[in-house]
C-alpha cells in the first residue's frame, strides 16, 4: 500500500498498515542462567517469541539439536517448552532455545536465547560417620575448635551445622553465640570454654545440606573433655580463622570470616581498604558478632585487603585480600535492528573482564545459528568484519534477503557469555512529491505546503510541524489550513491581515518519521509585495580592499616622515646664509677688514671655512 501523507495532518492520523513479516525475537529465557535439579525431578524449561509469521520452536543441549527421537528430553515445537520427565546427571549441561520463521522465499531467520545450565544437587553420604569420636581435652577459659573432617562433595556448596547428640539419640542443635561460631568451612569455634561446653556421655556431629535439604549428612562424632580452673585466665586475643584466597564474582554477594580466640571476648571490627572503618549499611552487613562480613553487589571497586581487628586487653589485626573476578562482562552486546533498506548494519560484541585480569577471547560469530567463517564469511562481501573480529557489519541492506539473526559468545577463564540480535529490513521513506524549496509569496497568493510520501507496509508513518523554534504535533502552525477533500495543505494570504501575513514568512519543516527513520521537508516563505518598502543595503567592500588602502595611508605617513627626517639632517651640516647676509655682497672680505667696513650682519657660522679649530684669523 502507498499511502499519501500530507505534513499538516494531525499527528494521530496515519495509514492503514499492512501485516509486516518480522523475524522472531525471544522475550523468554531472557538472562543467562544456572539451576540446581534433585535428582529424578521433573523440568520444565519454557520459551516464548514473538514474530511473524508465527515462529517455530526448537531446543539446542550441549549445541546439538534435540531430536524428536530422544527419549529423555522433550521438546514442543508449537509452544516452545522443553521437558525432562526424571532429571539425572545424563542431562547436566547447557540448554538453549531457537526460534524461526519465514519472511521470504528462503529467508528463515533463527534466533537463540540466553544459555540456561542445568546441574544436579549432590550430596555425597559421609564415609566416616560410624567411626568412634574423637577425644579432645582442653582447660576451661582456652580457645578450642572442631572440625568436621573428611568433608563429602556438595554441589551447590554445602552450608553447616552442628547437634549435639545424646546417648538416647536425641539431638540438639549448638546455637551460634559471641562465645561460639561456625565457620563457612564447618568448623565449630570455641572463643573460650566454659564447663557447659563439655560433652560427657554426649557428642558433637558436624551437619551438612545444600539446597536438597531432604538430605542431610552427619559427619565424625566428636567428644570434648574439660579441664576445671578455678579462676579463668585472661586471655589476649588471637586470630584463629579467617577466609582464606576469597575469590568472588562480580555482581555476587561476598562473604568474608574473621573470628578472635581471648578472654574476654574480643569486640570484632572491620576495615574497608579505601573508606575505613565499615559499619552496616546498604553496601555492607555485619553477621554474627560482627565475626562475619557481608558485601553486596561486587564491582571492580571492592576488589583489595579488608582489615579485620580484634580488641579486648590489646588489639590484634589481620588481613584479608579479596579477589573480584567475573566472566566476560559485556561492554557493547548486539541486539534487535530496524534498518531501512541501502543502509549498512553494525553489530558490536565487545566484552571485558574484571579489572587485571586476561581479557576474552575474540568473538565467536553465528548467522541464524550456523558458525561463521571469519576468513570466508557468507554474502559475497556482504558480511564484513573489523576492530579485530569485535564488529560485524552487513552492507547495502536489501528485503528480505538480509533478514537474518546475528548471534556472538565471548568467553575467558571464569566463564562465557552468549548474545543473540535479529535484523529486520524495511522500504525507507520516500518524499514522492514536495513544493519547490522557496516559495515568494504576494498578498492575495495560495502558499503549497503539500507532501506526499510512501514508506514501508508495515509502518505507521507519523508527521509533525517545526516552525519558528516550535514543534507542532497535534496541531498546525498558524494561519496552515489542511483540506481533507482535495487532501491539500496551504496558507490562503487572501483572508491574513497586514499583521498575520507578516507572521507567515519563515521556514516551514515538514517532518514524516516511524520510529526506525526520519525524514524532514523545507519549505522556505518569503514575502515579495510590490508595495512592501524595498530596503537596500550598502554594497560593502571586500575585505582585501579595505586592508589594501590601510597599507597605502600606512606606507605614505611614512614616506613624509622619512622626508621630514632627511630634510634636518641635511641643514645640520650646511653652510647657513641669513637673510641678512644675502642682502650684502662680501667681494672681499680681507679687504673689509684692512678698511674697518663691517656691515650690520647678525651672525656668521664659520663651521665649513674653518676646521673647527679657535684660529678665526688675525
Amino acid at each position: 500500500m502507498t499511502p499519501v501523507f500530507s505534513l499538516v495532518c494531525l499527528l494521530a492520523a496515519v495509514s492503514s498498515v499492512t501485516s509486516q513479516r518480522i523475524p522472531p525475537y525471544i522475550t523468554k529465557p531472557d538472562a543467562q542462567t544456572k539451576d540446581y535439579i534433585k535428582h529424578k525431578s521433573e523440568v520444565v524449561l519454557p520459551c516464548t517469541a514473538e514474530g511473524n509469521p508465527r515462529p517455530t520452536y526448537k531446543w539446542y543441549f550441549k549445541r546439538d539439536e534435540v531430536k524428536s527421537t530422544n527419549e529423555y528430553i522433550k521438546v514442543d515445537s508449537t509452544n516452545g517448552t522443553l521437558t525432562i520427565p526424571s532429571f539425572t546427571d545424563r542431562e547436566e549441561g547447557e540448554y538453549q532455545c531457537a526460534v524461526e520463521n519465514n519472511v521470504g522465499s528462503e529467508v528463515n531467520p533463527l534466533a537463540m536465547s540466553p544459555v540456561t545450565t542445568l546441574t544436579q544437587i549432590v550430596l555425597e553420604s559421609w564415609s566416616g560417620s560410624g567411626v568412634p569420636p574423637t577425644p579432645i581435652i582442653k582447660s576451661e577459659g582456652q580457645y578450642a575448635s572442631l572440625e568436621c573432617g573428611d568433608v563429602p562433595e556438595s554441589v551447590p556448596p554445602a552450608r553447616f551445622t552442628w547437634f549435639r547428640q545424646r546417648t538416647d539419640g536425641t539431638q540438639e542443635q549448638v546455637k551460634e553465640s559471641k562465645r561460639i561460631y561456625i565457620d563457612d568451612k564447618g568448623t565449630l569455634h570455641f572463643i573460650f570454654l566454659e564447663v557447659e561446653d563439655q560433652t560427657g556421655v554426649d557428642i558433637y556431629k558436624c551437619a551438612m545440606y545444600n539446597d536438597n535439604r531432604d538430605n542431610i549428612q552427619l559427619g565424625s562424632p566428636k567428644k570434648l573433655t574439660l579441664k576445671r580452673v578455678e579462676v579463668k585466665p585472661q586471655v589476649p586475643p588471637k586470630n584463629v580463622f579467617k577466609t582464606a584466597d576469597p575469590q568472588f564474582l562480580i555482581g555476587q554477594k561476598a562473604e568474608l570470616e574473621c573470628v578472635f580466640s581471648g578472654h574476654p571476648i574480643p569486640s570484632v571490627h572491620w576495615y574497608d581498604p579505601r573508606r575505613g572503618p565499615i559499619t552496616t549499611n546498604k553496601k555492607y552487613k555485619l553477621d554474627k558478632n560482627n565475626m562475619k562480613l557481608q558485601i553486596v553487589n561486587l564491582t571492580d571497586d571492592d576488589e583489595g585487603i579488608y582489615r579485620c581487628k580484634g580488641d579486648s586487653s590489646i588489639s590484634v589485626e589481620d588481613i584479608i585480600f579479596l579477589n573480584v573476578t567475573s566472566g566476560p562482562i559485556w561492554v557493547q552486546g548486539i541486539n534487535n535492528q530496524t534498518i531501512p533498506e541501502g543502509r549498512d548494519a553494525t553489530f558490536t560484541c565487545k566484552a571485558r573482564s574484571a579489572r587485571a585480569e586476561n581479557e576474552p577471547s575474540a568473538p565467536v560469530w553465528y548467522k541464524n545459528g550456523v558458525k561463521i567463517d571469519m576468513n570466508n564469511p557468507p554474502g559475497n562481501g556482504k558480511i564484513q568484519f573489523s576492530d579485530h573480529g569485535r564488529v560485524l557489519t552487513v552492507t547495502d541492506l536489501t528485503k528480505p534477503d538480509d533478514i537474518m539473526c546475528i548471534q556472538c559468545r565471548v568467553a575467558n577463564s571464569m566463564g562465557s557469555e552468549f548474545a543473540n540480535g535479529c535484523l529486520n529490513v524495511i522500504e525507507p521513506i520516500n518524499v514522492t512529491t514536495q513544493p519547490p524549496r522557496r516559495q515568494g509569496i504576494k498578498k492575495g497568493d495560495l502558499v503549497n505546503l503539500t507532501v506526499q510520501g510512501t514508506t514501508d507496509p508495515g509502518m505507521t508513518l507519523r508527521y509533525r510541524w517545526e516552525f519558528k523554534n516550535k514543534t507542532y504535533y497535534t496541531e498546525l502552525p498558524p494561519h496552515v489550513v489542511y483540506d481533507d477533500v482535495t487532501k491539500q495543505t496551504y496558507i490562503n494570504t487572501t483572508s491574513l491581515s497586514d499583521e498575520e501575513y507578516k507572521q507567515i514568512e519563515g521556514t516551514y519543516t515538514g517532518v514524516l518519521y516511524h520510529d526506525f527513520e526520519t525524514r524532514r521537508v523545507f519549505i522556505d516563505v518569503v514575502l515579495e509585495d510590490e508595495t512592501a518598502p524595498i530596503v537596500v543595503a550598502p554594497a560593502a567592500f571586500p575585505l582585501w580592499v579595505i586592508i589594501l588602502v590601510v597599507l597605502f595611508v600606512v606606507l605614505l605617513v611614512l614616506l613624509v616622515l622619512a622626508f621630514i627626517v632627511m630634510s634636518r639632517k641635511k641643514e645640520e651640516g650646511a653652510y647657513k646664509i641669513y637673510k641678512t647676509e644675502l642682502d650684502v655682497a662680501y667681494l672681499d672680505p680681507d679687504d673689509d677688514i684692512q678698511k674697518c667696513k663691517f656691515q650690520e650682519v647678525t651672525k656668521i657660522e664659520y663651521s665649513d671655512l674653518y676646521d673647527g679649530k679657535n684660529n678665526a684669523g688675525p
